[in-house]
């Protein structure tokens, strides 16, 4: 398959999951109401002004890519593990949101292969320990939160080094 048109379905998968995770968002905010601003200091951080987007390569962006999502799904996987009870009204959407993220990273992974691009090596995050209902709560917030403007972001940069190939 042209590494284009592969582009093409990583970009599609990319919207899918954006609008699975904000579907989820929803869902747990209506299930969990919490005012103010939920963060983890262990979630990526986007920082790219505009000059830095246009003026991202192939090679760089895609391994970013690739690391931040591998982070997203630990937190996920934490956030599972943490609080079976607390997202089980939400099991379906947690678990179609997992199985798009996988598939993404898998995809994303061969495309990497295919074009020879390095792999980050970057390290995984270490989790906290289980915390409280109410940590649990909030982290989940953060998370997806965060995992939902991350895939808006992702969805653009996605766009923007296809157009490189």
């Amino acid at each position: 398959m042209d590494p284009r048109a592969e582009f093409d379905s990583i970009v599609n998968l990319a919207r899918n999951l954006l609008s699975d995770t904000k579907t989820l968002f929803n869902h747990f905010k209506n299930r969990y109401p919490a005012e103010g601003e939920h963060k983890l200091e262990t979630l990526p951080v986007l920082s790219m002004n505009a000059v830095e987007l246009a003026n991202i390569q192939v090679s760089g962006g895609l391994a970013r890519l690739s690391s931040d999502l591998h982070c997203y799904q630990r937190h996920f996987d934490w956030l599972r593990k943490a609080a079976p009870l607390l997202l089980r009204p939400m099991e379906h959407d947690i678990s179609i949101v997992h199985s798009r993220l996988e598939r993404l990273l898998k995809r994303l992974e061969h495309l990497m292969a295919k074009l020879s691009l390095p792999r980050s090596s970057d390290p995984l995050p270490t989790l906290p320990a289980h915390g409280t209902h109410w940590s649990v709560v909030q982290a989940g917030h953060a998370i997806i939160h965060s995992f939902h403007l991350y895939l808006d972001w992702a969805a653009r940069v996605l766009v923007l080094i296809r157009n490189k190939l």
